[in-house]
């Protein structure tokens, strides 16, 4: 607050020094002098100075009056009561000054009062809101973990659906595949109960054929009773053969045969050479009808070459008057006569 330039201690110093240079010619007055110490106490006051410079200077004024009286002589009662009044201005002025500096004191406590609760609530709304703050992270963080989680035991669900459906897959695949070896096994079982069911009606037809295994394959033998004498047409009782003979091949549909007209030794070379020829086709032929493929048969003549028995007698004429048929082995594959043999 600043202070009046009339009231500084200075110029409060120059007045008293004034008042006191009046006085040195004028009389004394007691009361005056008191009032006189009173207001110079007030002055030396800085609160007063500060605070209640309005009074101090009424003080001054009232002790001013007074010393003027006292010098103008006037009587004593109105020197006394100036001074009294200046002492009472004085000391108003000093109560004054401590009354507001106890007030300024209080409001400046109160401000303080006021501040330190401020920084207080400011501190604690702080506090309030970092923890908020540290709360909000943590229930976001909380959120993520129950996200996270959620999501992991959703992952996990489908996993668990999935490798279940894999399982259930993998069952089905096993229980399939069980299922497909028991039907190979079946139809393995089947296909060699047919096998040998057809080795065993086979190894009959070439009993009933009169079949054997040489080198060369299987070889079966037909007669001439199948012919007549001189000729190629297939007697109707070799039908009987012909179907025995043919039920063979068509059970091995694999196997190739080669089909071979001999002749005895009665006739001429080019005769016999041709009547074998032909009664081998009559063969092929029966047979092709019986539903074996030609491209399974090759037919041959040889004449009276290779003869099995002496042509010196009937018995081995008749044994020499024949057709044989050599089935292919496994591999099917046929073998044909070496050399030619009379």
């Amino acid at each position: 607050m600043n202070i009046p330039q009339f009231l500084k201690p200075a110029a409060w110093i120059a007045i008293c020094a004034a008042t006191v240079a009046g006085c040195a010619s004028a009389p004394v007055n007691d009361a005056l002098e008191a009032a006189r110490v009173e207001v110079n106490a007030a002055a030396a006051d800085p609160d007063v100075l500060a605070r209640a410079p309005l009074e101090l200077r009424e003080a001054q004024g009232a002790l001013d009056a007074g010393v003027n009286a006292l010098r103008d002589r006037a009587d004593r009662e109105k020197v006394n009561h100036y001074a009294y009044l200046a002492q009472v201005r004085a000391q108003t002025a000093r109560e004054l000054a401590r009354s507001r500096r106890a007030t300024d004191d209080l409001a400046k406590a109160q401000s303080d009062v006021d501040r330190l609760r401020l920084a207080a609530r400011t501190q604690e709304a702080d506090a309030a809101r970092a923890q908020a703050y540290q709360q909000s992270q943590a229930a976001q963080a909380a959120r993520a973990d129950a996200a996270n989680a959620t999501q992991q035991a959703a992952n996990a669900s489908q996993q668990a659906r999935i490798a279940s459906e894999q399982a259930q897959a993998a069952t089905a695949q096993a229980n399939m595949a069980t299922q497909q070896a028991r039907d190979e096994r079946a139809r393995a079982d089947a296909a060699a109960a047919e096998a040998e069911q057809a080795r065993l009606q086979a190894r009959t037809l070439i009993i009933e054929l009169q079949g054997k295994e040489t080198e060369r394959g299987l070889l079966v033998t037909l007669g001439d009773v199948l012919f007549a004498t001189g000729e190629a047409v297939l007697l109707p009782n070799a039908a009987s053969r012909m179907d025995k003979l043919a039920a063979f091949l068509n059970r091995f549909p694999e196997k190739t045969l080669l089909i071979e007209g001999y002749t005895d030794s009665v006739g001429g070379d080019s005769f016999n050479q041709g009547l074998s020829e032909r009664r081998a086709e009559s063969v092929r032929v029966a047979l092709e009808a019986r539903g074996v493929n030609a491209a399974r048969m090759t037919t041959r003549g040889y004449g009276e070459s290779f003869p099995v028995a002496s042509n010196a007698s009937t018995e081995g004429r008749s044994m020499n008057r024949r057709v044989e048929v050599v089935v292919s082995d496994e591999s099917g594959r046929l073998r044909p006569r070496q050399a030619s043999l009379r």
